[in-house]
């Protein structure tokens, strides 16, 4: 084996390795958008779906899923209820404007972060179809 062959098998490897720790880091950044994601959206998501669900399998699932029991009803009248019905819609976990903007950006730099990982896998790609081409210089 001549020394530029061994140059290119040495890069090659290099670039492989750059190549697996980009696409590790891209598959970490997509699961932890999807996981804030979650996070801000899930309990309207699974409000939604439990309705559609009989009791048993929303507590297994709830169970599974590391949610805990169903909330117990409040006995107690809310005291914010005037009876005017002007409370029904208002929702005390509704996130407020400022964590709304910091969700946002949040979300918009794991997408900028999962973009940057991806131009780096398609130089790294490029490279390596050089490489293996023979290309030098």
């Amino acid at each position: 084996m001549d020394r530029d062959a061994h140059v290119r098998e040495g890069r090659r490897r290099q670039a492989e390795d750059a190549l697996t720790v980009e696409r590790d880091r891209e598959a970490m950044l997509v699961a932890e958008l999807e996981d804030v994601l979650a996070a801000a959206g899930g309990a309207a998501l699974d409000s939604r779906i439990y309705a559609r669900m009989d009791p048993e399998e929303v507590a297994l699932v709830r169970t599974a899923l590391g949610q805990g029991s169903e909330p117990e009803p409040d006995d107690e009248p809310d005291p914010n209820d005037d009876g005017s019905g002007l409370w029904a819609d208002w929702d005390e976990s509704a996130e407020s404007p400022a964590d709304e903007d910091e969700l946002e950006a949040e979300v918009a730099r794991l997408r900028d972060e999962i973009d940057s990982s991806r131009s780096a896998q398609a130089a790294l790609s490029r490279y390596l179809e050089l490489v293996a081409a023979g290309e030098s210089g």
